[in-house]
Parts: structure tokens; sequence; C-alpha cells
């Protein structure tokens, strides 16, 4: 198969791209997490910006791993999935695209959790500020009904 190291080769670049631009999103959810914890909001919201950006790179990078996953696949005849392509391919290669592939994997998994516990860390701050906003209503409405303007001032 001729064309098959350079197919291999744009693969395993492919792989190794897409997990470099994920790692970016694992660095950004860490310390998306790191400011939600310590109440760092400026500093929240513009990782929060830095994220929408390298999501749309994430995208993209995606759609040409599938892409050339497909091609691949599709002219060695097989699934467009690592396992079955490295079945076709020389030991050498093969083994190069799994350590892509598996790295790869890592971070996704890795990307997954994080962004499991930030979500939940988001949805614990929300509870805690409706809970603050619904105190702080009754505190405000027993003061508005006291003289002098919420303060009783008789001693």
């Amino acid at each position: 198969m001729p064309d098959s190291p350079k197919k291999t080769d744009i693969l395993v670049e492919t792989l190794i791209k897409q997990d470099e631009i994920l790692s970016e999103l694992l660095s950004i959810t860490l310390r998306q997490r790191e400011a939600l914890k310590d109440g760092r909001m400026p500093d929240l919201q513009d990782l929060m910006s830095e994220m929408r950006h390298i999501s749309v790179r994430a995208q993209a990078i995606e759609t040409r791993r599938e892409r050339t996953a497909r091609a691949f696949a599709d002219e060695i005849g097989c699934e467009p999935v690592v396992s079955s392509i490295i079945a076709f391919l020389e030991p050498e290669e093969a083994e190069l695209v799994e350590a892509a592939s598996r790295k790869l994997i890592s971070t996704v998994d890795n990307l997954k959790v994080e962004m499991s516990i930030l979500a939940r860390l988001m949805d614990e701050a929300k509870d805690l500020n409706e809970v603050l906003i619904t105190e702080w209503r009754k505190v405000s409405a027993r003061m508005a009904g006291a003289p002098m303007g919420g303060f009783d001032t008789r001693i």
C-alpha cells in the first residue's frame, strides 16, 4: 500500500494536534475551576472567552480527524476507528497510531472529568447565590417595615 505511510503520518499528526488543542481546553477548565473556587469572576469571564476560541479550534480538528480517518479507512476497506485501521497497518505504523490515539483518549477522559467537576461547582455557586439573594430579600423586607428606614433607633 504505497500511500499508507503518508496517510499514517497525517492521521498521527492529526491525533497529536487534537490532543494538544484538547490539552489547552483542559488547562483552561482547571483554571476556571480555581477562579470559581476563589471567586475571581473577571478571571472566569476571560477564561470563558478563551475557552470559546479554543472550542472552535477543537471542533475544526475533530472534523479533520474524522475526515482523515474516514478517507484512510475507505482506502484500506475498514471502519474509520483506530482499532480497525491499525489492523491493516505495519506494526511500526500501528504502534504510532495507537500511541497517539491512547494519549488523545486519556486527554478526553481527563477533560470530561474536569468539565463535570466544573459544572457541579457552578451549580453549587448558583444555588448558594440563590440562597443568599433569598435571605437578603427577607432581611430587606423586615427592615423596610421597621421605623427610620429599617433601623429601630429606640434605646
